[in-house]
């Protein structure tokens, strides 16, 4: 992806990511800043001007780097678990995605210190294993040709006993590198989802090609169902979607399946409405439980449950995570 113009801290400028990013980007605009959080966290910034016409910036982050894993977020029966942050924003624009409601703009934040990053994951390891989930707030995957981030986790897990780490994605890589220590999650929706929702995402078919290929050169891959988005005849489309999948990918060679609906914080989705008013997502009338906004309990329960009778019906029972 190529950015119209790449804003820049003085302090990464010298920083071997900041560098390579800039030389993959020559046509960009480059503006000189102090702080991301100049440009960042602007009150007022038009959300849907800026996705339309995208910016980078380049970050060198301190403080805290490495964080607690969320309620709403999926542990998979990990005991340490945590997650990461190296890129803030996503090169995507799904609609149901929960950084609408997180950030005042659709600008990406690329964090290029990636060694101090290294070095927290270091010392969290000497107080035992460490699960960590390292694209949460983007699509390293997506990214990668532009930043190499994703390759230098890669790169830590391999050197890190330990050390396991998942990357999550709706991109269809050519080639993944097999390793031992780290979980290809591919995002899977049902075609008339994706097509509806998750705007310039790969369409299905490149995805479930892409699942192959990780699994023909050895990666551990994890299938991800989640979010699930009531549509009109969602009973029929998801396990037909189920069956779609069976047919292109190998499932006993699938290591779990994550299941889960659409949920999000009040507070996000409260931004998510102001940054996104024409959204049908966003504007549904969910249910309000202990903070989080989400579809009715038997409506929730009936979707998830939906999946996960399907892939038991291809004998994934034991490999199956929900997220509530």
């Amino acid at each position: 992806m190529l950015y119209t113009h790449i804003y820049v801290e003085k302090e990464a400028a010298d920083y071997p990511i900041a560098k390579r990013i800039l030389e993959r980007n020559t046509s960009a605009g480059v503006i000189t800043i102090n702080h991301y959080k100049d440009i960042f966290n602007r009150a007022h910034q038009d959300y849907r001007m800026q996705k339309r016409s995208p910016a980078l910036i380049l970050a060198v982050r301190h403080g805290n780097r490495i964080f607690a894993g969320a309620p709403v977020c999926q542990s998979f029966g990990q005991q340490n678990f945590f997650y990461a942050s190296s890129v803030m924003n996503c090169p995507f624009d799904c609609e149901y995605c929960y950084l609408k409601g997180m950030y005042q703009t659709p600008y990406t934040v690329v964090f290029v210190n990636f060694e101090d990053y290294a070095e927290e994951v270091r010392d969290r390891l000497r107080s035992g294993n460490c699960y960590l989930c390292v694209s949460y707030d983007t699509d390293l995957l997506a990214l990668n040709g532009l930043t190499g981030i994703a390759d230098e986790w890669i790169k830590l897990a391999e050197s890190s006993e330990g050390l396991q780490i998942e990357i999550r994605t709706k991109s269809a890589p050519q080639r993944l590198e097999p390793c031992g220590n780290v979980i290809y999650a591919f995002t899977l929706s049902p075609e008339i989802v994706a097509e509806k929702f998750e705007h310039m995402t790969p369409p299905l078919g490149a995805r479930l090609a892409a699942v192959r290929r990780a699994q023909e050169t050895g990666c551990r891959v994890r299938l991800c169902f989640d979010p699930m988005i009531k549509v009109d005849g969602w009973e029929r489309i998801y396990p037909d979607f189920i069956d779609e999948v069976a047919r292109n990918i190998d499932l006993d060679r699938v290591i779990d399946f994550s299941v889960g609906t659409f949920r999000i914080s009040k507070d996000y989705l409260g931004r998510m409405r102001r940054n996104c008013p024409d959204s049908q997502i966003a504007w549904y009338p969910y249910v309000t439980k202990d903070n989080v906004c989400q579809y009715p309990q038997q409506t929730d329960a009936a979707m998830q449950n939906l999946i996960v009778d399907k892939l038991e019906s291809y004998n994934c029972t034991g490999r199956i995570f929900k997220w509530n």
